[in-house]
């Protein structure tokens, strides 16, 4: 019987991370507050994971990563004093694990795996919560006094030149305010309305369900107006802000490289400031013709051409 190294490597990767104590608990963690608010309520309520589709390697690499490190941590500190990896907190009914612990300088250290291109909007609004809330446990615990925290962003595509700091004071106003917002979830009786489109929550949530019997099947656009659901995030209207700014810059760069182009048709040479000009013939792009296929096949035959992928689109709306 032959072995398909593909789904073996997805296989082991996925069984060995069920097996993890983080996978199977109930709590919510830190991490998860700021998120989606329907799945913080669903684990709160001890609903039954649904989704078998979840895509999970990211978080497994994430994973493979931060235990890299804790190895190495432990081999520059054997005796574990200077340097506190993985330490439990717990307060009021919310246990964590501390990535990494100074005593000596104060600063809780909090380690991010992300993408190069994700880099520019390291942190979010849910990471500074986290490691907050991490400063918050562990001084409400008795284990410690933080004077910062910290969060590292390592490229999971980059090298140590993309590693990315983010430091700031503790201030345990900011792990109130996240701890405030799991209260009132804790509150609610019933499940708050999905946060994410479909096409997102199917790839990325535990609990997404598409026939919606049990679990959540997300926003779905088809059935929803965007203009009706309103965002209440502060961090997601700048960055939507920004995006339009930006493609309306890139439209904007588009023309006048279109104009500038068309004043140098024809020009070849070098100008006197060593900008060498050429132009190259390019054929035009060919296609098949289907008409022509289907009568002599009776059909069309169709292949999966590439992954599944999600559009963006977005409008400024003036308060309509």
């Amino acid at each position: 019987m032959s072995i398909d190294p593909k789904q073996l490597l997805i296989d082991v990767l996925r069984a060995k991370d069920a097996s993890r104590s983080r996978s199977v608990q109930t709590q919510v963690g830190p991490s998860e507050l700021g998120g989606c608010r329907r799945k913080v309520w669903y684990r709160l309520n001890g609903q039954v994971e649904t989704n078998d589709n979840e895509l999970k390697l990211a978080a497994i690499m994430g994973t493979a990563i931060h235990a890299t490190i804790e190895e190495a941590l432990a081999l520059a500190d054997p005796t574990g004093k200077r340097f506190v990896v993985e330490s439990e907190v717990e307060h009021n009914g919310m246990k964590a694990h501390i990535d990494l612990w100074i005593p000596e300088t104060g600063a809780v250290v909090d380690w991010k795996t992300s993408k190069v291109k994700n880099l520019a909007y390291f942190p979010s609004k849910q990471q500074r919560w986290q490691v907050q809330t991490y400063g918050w446990l562990l001084e409400k615990s008795g284990l410690g006094n933080p004077k910062t925290v910290n969060l590292v962003a390592i490229a999971r595509d980059g090298d140590e030149r993309d590693v990315k700091i983010h430091s700031e004071p503790y201030d345990p106003s900011i792990g109130e305010e996240a701890i405030a917002w799991l209260e009132e979830i804790k509150k609610t009786s019933i499940a708050p309305d999905p946060e994410k489109d479909a096409s997102y929550c199917k790839f990325y949530c535990k609990y997404y369900d598409s026939s919606g019997e049990l679990g959540c099947v997300g926003i779905k656009k088809e059935l929803t107006k965007p203009s009706e659901i309103i965002i209440d995030d502060p961090e997601v209207d700048s960055h939507a802000l920004l995006y339009l700014q930006i493609n309306n810059q890139i439209d904007e760069l588009n023309e006048k490289k279109e104009a500038i182009r068309a004043s140098l048709e024809g020009v070849i040479g070098k100008t006197a400031s060593g900008v060498e000009l050429s132009w190259t013939t390019i054929a035009g792009r060919q296609a098949i013709d289907e008409k022509e296929v289907e009568k002599l096949l009776g059909f069309i035959p169709k292949k999966e051409a590439g992954k599944e992928s999600t559009r963006l689109n977005i409008k400024l709306t003036k308060g309509e």
